[in-house]
């Protein structure tokens, strides 16, 4: 069902992402070492790689980095357990698998699953198990990194080195690597670093695209041909909420459920702006000295501006001047983690439930200064 609120893993769940589904099963996708799978927030990432999962049917490890958004510092421990978690998974799968990792340094076998040791001394070696994967397996292992961006926050540990050497020596790992922060991924994987371990290596990269506005009447017009409703007003939801496939299809659940146009509509927004504050809280988590100037950018963009005019924003918000590499790097800190895009000279939020998010907190400033910011 299109309205399904979990991550799609069927083909008919999927709807008009057939060339990328079908680039990432094919010759651009299996057969590249690496690939990037790239889309804002909500474009539906993860369900397009599920879905290329289960089709292939090949062993893989799925690594959801989303749940590291929420703290400062990543530490290799973080990191370590939830690949455990998802090797046990795939043993479940494949139990042979559990012999080809016995003589791994820093694994215990316990039963039928495996005990990563993280501390140092004695820590599991990443790249070794990726060494024993591409022996075990009879044709390829998939290892998805979804969100990898966050690794960027990882101490103590680098994984590009081995990114690098699974790239140039093991012919059956393949990585998927996706990432909503689009800038942000760039700037962790350091492709066109030439000091980088990736630098120079092609990627096969797939990115999706929010609907547009005929889109998005597709997709409304087949979720709820799915439950026999005539809908008609597809345009004020696209006008509402925009294209971001996530949205629409908690509008259509929410629709489904009251039949209620504005009931509906009201959920989605409100729901919506609850998240984006929490992820842009997620976002501030190392910037807490500079956090009301980026909430202050935030609330210019909502409407579009121009650099002079964010500039002139902040100058008279805070009462001092600012300097244009300071500027700079408030931009280019946002630009990265996707929450404004650059269009012709104006900088503007990349869907319309943003600009709801820090509209409505500009809104409640202005009545209420004490408040925080959002």
């Amino acid at each position: 069902m299109l309205f399904d609120l979990l991550p799609k893993e069927d083909r008919n769940d999927l709807f008009d992402r057939e060339e990328e589904l079908n680039k990432l099963k094919g010759l651009e996708g299996l057969y590249s070492p690496i690939t990037l799978v790239l889309g804002f927030r909500r474009t539906g990432k993860s369900s397009l790689i599920k879905v290329a999962l289960k089709e292939l049917g090949l062993p893989s490890i799925y690594i959801d980095l989303r749940r590291f958004e929420e703290i400062q510092y990543v530490q290799y421990r973080d990191f370590v357990l939830r690949l455990q978690h998802e090797v046990n998974k795939l043993i479940k799968r494949f139990p042979d698998l559990l012999n080809a990792l016995r003589n791994i340094r820093g694994v215990s076998i316990m039963g039928n699953q495996v005990l990563f040791y993280w501390k140092a001394g004695k820590r599991v070696s990443f790249a070794s198990l990726l060494d024993s994967l591409n022996d075990w397996a009879d044709d390829k292992v998939i290892v998805v990194l979804d969100e990898a961006q966050e690794l960027i926050r990882m101490r103590g540990f680098n994984i590009l080195p081995i990114l690098a050497y699974s790239y140039d020596n093991l012919r059956k790992i393949r990585f998927i690597i996706s990432g909503s922060k689009m800038g942000l991924l760039y700037r962790f994987l350091k492709i066109q670093d030439p000091d980088s371990p990736l630098f120079g290596r092609a990627m096969s990269t797939i990115e999706l695209k929010p609907f547009n506005q005929d889109e998005t009447r597709e997709f409304l017009k087949l979720g709820f041909s799915q439950f026999g409703i005539n809908f008609k007003d597809y345009d004020e939801v696209y006008r509402e909420i925009g294209g971001i496939p996530g949205w629409l299809t908690y509008f259509g659940f929410k629709y489904v459920e009251y039949r209620d146009l504005d009931r509906a509509l009201s959920e989605t927004v409100n729901h919506a702006i609850k998240l984006i504050k929490a992820e842009f809280r997620n976002f501030l988590l190392d910037k807490l000295t500079t956090r009301r100037r980026y909430y202050t950018i935030m609330q210019a963009v909502a409407k579009c501006s121009t650099w002079s005019e964010i500039k002139r924003t902040l100058q008279i918000r805070e009462g001092v001047e600012i300097s244009d590499s300071r500027i700079h790097n408030y931009l280019r800190q946002l630009m990265d983690s996707s929450w404004i895009v650059k269009i012709d000279n104006k900088y503007c939020t990349p869907e319309p439930l943003i600009s709801k998010a820090f509209l409505k907190s500009a809104n409640n400033h202005s009545t209420n200064s004490g408040n925080r910011d959002i």
